[in-house]
């Protein structure tokens, strides 16, 4: 006669592989999830970063410069229409003739000299920028190795 038990024994047997790799997959499955997790949270993090960094440089782009920003894209928006103004002008003297074209550019001559200045000083905030860059990274990396230097030490009692 066999043996009840025997018979439970090896169907267990038999089922044991598939068992295991579902055990497996899932396993997997988990893992996928949390680096998933991780990848979104480090994501974040730096972008939290590069946005705090982009601000700053932004204002001290803008404390330098001491230009407001909307009249600066006033500016612009404004030469932007004095240039084509000009271009239509200028496709009206190529069939009518050159009167009244010296008004506008001179007026587009000045905007020019006014942009450019800004733009000069633009160019001046480069190595303010790249200090604040650094002192504004510097701090990131000192304020996480403190939290770490914070954290508790392994207890020594607990690992045994």
């Amino acid at each position: 006669m066999s043996d009840p038990a025997y018979g439970s024994l090896s169907a267990r047997l038999r089922r044991l592989p598939g068992q295991l790799l579902l055990a497996l997959v899932n396993g997997t499955a988990i893992l996928v999830i949390l680096g998933a997790i991780l990848a979104i949270i480090a994501t974040s993090k730096v972008t939290h970063l590069g946005q705090t960094v982009a601000s700053t440089m932004a204002d001290a782009v803008l404390s330098r410069v001491d230009e407001n920003p909307r009249e600066l894209v006033e500016n612009i928006r404004s030469i932007s229409e004095d240039v084509h103004t000009l271009t239509v002008k200028l496709a009206d003297v190529r069939t009518q003739g050159a009167i009244g074209l010296g008004s506008e550019v001179a007026r587009l001559n000045e905007q020019l000299g006014s942009l450019e200045a800004s733009l000069d000083r633009l160019r001046g905030a480069r190595s303010d920028l790249i200090d604040e860059l650094i002192a504004r990274v510097g701090s990131a990396v000192g304020d996480t190795l403190r939290n770490f230097r914070a954290c508790p030490p392994p207890d020594s009692k607990t690992e045994r």
